[in-house]
């Protein structure tokens, strides 16, 4: 059972991937930027790029269910937080 982690490239997304990946447990890092991916690669963890703002339907392919870790960021307004926090969820 694959897990899609949106959110990966956080504090919480980071230490959930490398737990599940210690684990044994199949893991996918959602990132939002290319350059995101390096971290991920060194530890085996397959990633694919998406926003939480754009399309996300592909994200989910080959994923049974969903870890959901993201959050708007400290330098974003109510509006942002609204999108990210609540209706990105």
């Amino acid at each position: 059972m694959t897990t899609l982690v949106i959110g990966a490239n956080g504090q919480i997304g980071q230490q959930f991937c490398a737990l599940a990946k210690q684990a044994g447990t199949p893991v996918k890092a959602m990132i939002r930027h290319q350059e995101q991916a390096a971290w991920f690669e060194e530890r085996g963890i397959p990633t694919v790029i998406a926003d939480l703002e754009g399309e996300l339907e592909h994200a989910f392919e080959g994923c049974d269910q969903v870890v959901f870790t993201a959050g708007s960021g400290p330098h974003t307004g109510p509006d942002k937080t609204l999108l990210i926090d609540l209706f990105g969820a």
